[in-house]
Formats: C-alpha cells, sequence, structure tokens
C-alpha cells in the first residue's frame, strides 16, 4: 500500500512539473498584466495596473514593451522595447533579454490561453492574466 501511494505521489508530481509545449509559446502574443508576483519576502495582488505588458513573438524571438490603457480602448506606449529570444531547455522554456547594459532571464512555468507563470533568477514568481480592455461607450444612450 505504501509503495502505491509513493508511485502515485511521485507520478503526480512529476506530471505537474511537465514544462510548457514550445508550440504553446504563440499563446503569449497580446497584452498581459500582472495578477500576482510571489516573492521571497512575501505576496502581492494586483486589482488594477496601470501598465500592461504587450508581447510580440515570431518563431523562436520576440519583445515585450509597456503599454498604458486608456478608458477609451486604446494605448499609449513608450518606444522601449525588449528583446528576446526563447531557449528550450530539457526541463524548461527560458525568455532570455539582453541589451547593451544587462542580460537576464525568465522561466516559462506554465501557458494557458488567459494565464502564464514566469520565474526570474532572484526566485521572483509572476503570474500573468490575459489583460482584457475597458471599452468606454461614450455614444451609448
Amino acid at each position: 500500500m505504501k509503495y502505491k501511494l509513493l508511485l502515485f505521489s511521485l507520478v503526480v508530481l512529476v506530471a505537474c512539473q511537465s514544462k510548457p509545449d514550445a508550440e504553446d509559446i504563440s499563446k503569449l502574443n497580446g497584452f498581459w498584466e500582472i495578477e500576482k508576483a510571489e516573492t521571497p519576502y512575501g505576496d502581492k495582488s494586483y486589482k488594477m495596473n496601470q501598465m500592461v505588458d504587450y508581447f510580440k513573438i515570431e518563431d523562436s524571438t520576440g519583445f515585450r514593451k509597456k503599454m498604458q490603457p486608456s478608458l477609451l480602448g486604446n494605448y499609449q506606449s513608450s518606444q522601449n522595447r525588449e528583446y528576446f529570444k526563447i531557449q528550450d531547455s530539457k526541463d524548461s522554456l527560458v525568455l532570455v533579454y539582453e541589451n547593451d547594459y544587462d542580460t537576464w532571464t525568465e522561466t516559462l512555468l506554465s501557458i494557458e490561453d488567459d494565464k502564464f507563470v514566469v520565474k526570474n533568477k532572484q526566485n521572483f514568481i509572476y503570474t500573468y492574466k490575459r489583460h482584457e480592455p475597458n471599452n468606454l461607450d461614450l455614444d451609448e444612450e
């Protein structure tokens, strides 16, 4: 009985830690906002974000940029982009960012249509949810 329980626990543990599929990386395209941050110093939930991240990926390269949504459903953007490459390691997918000043990585822990989770080198885990713009209809009677 103990052997069966141990085997079952091992199977569940391995299944829960499988890496995201490389084919799913295109799900990152679009607008995302941080829902929760888990840090060694404590957790923080975000009810509302003034900035969202826009991801654009083609093949195994892409960029991310900060966008500020408006109540009318459009976005203001800075011209800054953080370019990255996606490396497929044996046990994870890693986003490798590089610019003239720094290089850093984020490990993609999971990805779904409306949610993804990344972890950085400082063991901060960020959970993102798909951003839904707030369209304010000024013509509505």
